[in-house]
């Protein structure tokens, strides 16, 4: 911005919404400390120099609690903490303290931030992903996002902050229309790479819980919470989870049932041999599986094509590497054994409106994320009723007077809802 914004914005912004991040998992630590922390750093140094700065809202993750385990809180991260056991009976933590400056530190000596373009991006993301495994967090993007927490926390001085922590993120729910996505978000990999028939394994516990939440409800908790402590000035740093695991369970064996039932009865079975998931615990026997799989499911695709056997090998071995690659990548979800609280979030709900709730649902315990029918279109709860209606009627004018179809399918099969 020219200078002339610069100040207009200093004068008369109430509230700033910081959202961008780098969300590639296992990025370029350099990179992901740049978006994720020193980014965050920036924008709150200048929010403390706007004269009529009510709030600052920071969107960050709830994977910020890494490989901690049982209940996590809507509590705030301080510099200094890592995800390993704070203490054990022998006494204080043995494992290192996080902090923002020595991860500088270690970047500046390591090269990264000369203006040298033979950088050396394989090291850097190896040592983003050994720095991840040293604090105990399971990838270099959700530490990073953690320290952005904690730089917040601690240069935020007297500014009002509201941080909010989406779990995995999804189709909507609601709005602008059931099973709208923009882009491949979180799990879809997984989905697609499922559907095309190139991914019959996962590790992980069947029962363990993935924690989804619909987009437009991370929306409207954001939304929500701006509008209640935008206007309290009141000197506090309030988290929210957007979560459902917690309250409405959804166990992993599941969500892949739903993305096979929706993929089986499609045109996607005959071409993709679509099979359900199996799962391992040991890596090895998850490769072998994988392998056999692949090769069997290719030659039944390709036995009247006279493909290339050594093409083909070579076809074959690029999925199986991804196959494999997503499993090391999303690993964290098989295994997660944390649950995120929504205390904060349910008492927000509490707070709103029966109007505030037709407009802005935040409800993650809803009968219809759980029950929905991978076929049928969600079914509302009563107060829901008129806001769908007149959103139906919206979009008839808006279409000239036809009646339209949402498109549903696979969107729908992404999420719960």
């Amino acid at each position: 911005m020219d200078n002339d914004s610069v100040n207009t914005v200093m004068k008369e912004v109430h509230v700033i919404i910081e959202s961008a991040a780098c969300t590639n998992l296992n990025d370029r630590y350099d990179l992901l400390i740049d978006s994720n922390a020193i980014a965050p750093q920036r924008l709150m140094r200048f929010g403390k120099s706007c004269k009529n700065l009510k709030l600052f809202a920071h969107i960050s993750t709830a994977y910020v609690s890494g490989k901690r385990e049982g209940l996590v809180l809507e509590e705030p991260l301080t510099m200094g903490e890592n995800m390993r056991k704070v203490e054990d009976e022998n006494g204080p933590c043995p494992f290192p303290r996080l902090d923002l400056s020595d991860e500088l530190l270690l970047l500046m000596r390591s090269g990264a931030f000369s203006q040298d373009q033979n950088i050396d991006v394989k090291y850097l993301k190896k040592l983003a992903l050994e720095r991840a495994e040293s604090y105990g967090w399971n990838d270099p993007y959700q530490m990073t996002k953690a320290m952005g927490e904690m730089v917040i926390h601690e240069i935020r001085g007297e500014v009002p902050t509201v941080i909010i922590r989406p779990s995995i993120i999804e189709s909507c729910y609601q709005d602008p229309f059931p099973g709208w996505i923009q882009g491949n978000r979180v799990a879809d990999p997984l989905i697609l790479s499922f559907g095309k028939g190139q991914f019959p394994a996962y590790m992980g516990d069947p029962q363990v819980t993935v924690d989804m939440i619909p987009v437009d409800l991370v929306v409207n908790t954001t939304i929500a919470a701006i509008a209640k402590h935008g206007i309290s000035e009141k000197p506090e740093l309030n988290v929210y989870h957007a979560a459902s695991g917690d309250r409405n369970p959804l166990k992993l064996d599941d969500f892949f049932e739903i993305i096979y039932e929706y993929f089986s009865t499609s045109k996607c079975e005959k071409v993709n041999r679509i099979r359900r998931i199996k799962f391992f615990n040991n890596f090895n026997e998850l490769s072998e599986y994988t392998k056999h799989e692949i090769w069997e499911r290719h030659q039944l695709s390709n036995s009247t094509l006279g493909t290339d056997e050594k093409r083909a090998q070579k076809q074959c071995k690029a999925k199986v590497a991804y196959a494999e690659q997503l499993c090391k990548i999303y690993g964290f979800i098989g295994f997660m054994k944390a649950r995120f609280h929504t205390g904060n979030t349910q008492k927000l709900l509490q707070e709103m409106s029966e109007e505030e709730l037709l407009s802005f649902e935040i409800d993650s315990t809803l009968e219809e994320l759980t029950n929905l029918s991978r076929t049928e279109p969600p079914r509302r709860r009563d107060r829901n009723k008129s806001n769908h209606e007149e959103n139906g009627r919206r979009r008839k004018a808006a279409s000239g007077g036809r009646e339209v179809e949402v498109e549903r399918g696979a969107a729908s099969a992404r999420s719960r809802v």
